[in-house]
């Protein structure tokens, strides 16, 4: 008797959850907005689109695939997925990427989730598909800022360590600008230890003044 109630007491739990998730969006079925078809639609107080759609889109000129997309108030891209291998700001990224351009107009730089490890910049940038999966952040000119490496590597004679709790951060002139060491790095004498976050100024020279 008491397996049962837990039994009932837990679906009632899940459809309630499911009912405020499903209920706090009103959402549109099987509809054509902005010249893209979408089998769900929904549009925020302030503007923010989210929709699925039913089939693969060329959208801004980004080949984008089926299935969740998100645009800003204007029906600019927000973040979505490629449905094609496609070249932008100089990386070529695999289909299935989720690109999420900058949230706000002064932001720098935009993220992406690479489905599968991937060469970019000359560095090989962690990947695990999805949409909030191991992001890369990249400059808006095209030049890498930060991301995780899925084996420890070495930049500009420092050891960086792989690891999803500290991604290896660059300037975007290319130098290494903070990391975790991955082994011990010696400089003027001094020893930052393996395991120590360090940070470098943008040419190179470490930015603190003791080690950890």
């Amino acid at each position: 008797m008491k397996q049962l109630l837990k039994m009932v007491f837990m679906i009632v739990a899940i459809t309630l959850l499911c009912l405020g998730i499903l209920g706090c969006k009103s959402w549109e079925y099987d509809v054509e907005r902005n010249g893209i078809q979408f089998k769900k639609f929904h549009q925020d107080e302030d503007g923010f689109i989210i929709g699925n759609m039913s089939h693969n889109q060329n959208i801004h000129g980004f080949p984008c695939e089926k299935g969740w997309i998100h645009f800003k108030e204007d029906w600019s891209l927000q973040s979505f997925q490629l449905s094609e291998e496609f070249l932008f700001k100089g990386h070529v990224f695999p289909a299935h990427t989720w690109i999420h351009m900058p949230y706000h107009r002064n932001q720098d730089s935009f993220i992406v989730a690479l489905p599968h490890d991937s060469m970019l910049q000359g560095h090989v940038c962690g990947g695990s598909g999805g949409f909030k999966g191991t992001q890369t952040s990249i400059y808006m000119s095209g030049r890498l800022r930060s991301f995780f490496p899925p084996e420890d590597i070495v930049i500009q004679g420092v050891s960086c360590k792989a690891t999803l709790f500290e991604n290896v951060c660059l300037y975007e002139n290319g130098n290494l600008k903070s990391t975790k060491l991955a082994a011990d790095y010696t400089v003027d004498g001094k020893t930052w230890k393996k395991g120590s976050f360090i940070e470098f100024d943008p040419f190179g020279n470490v930015a603190q003044e003791q080690p950890n």
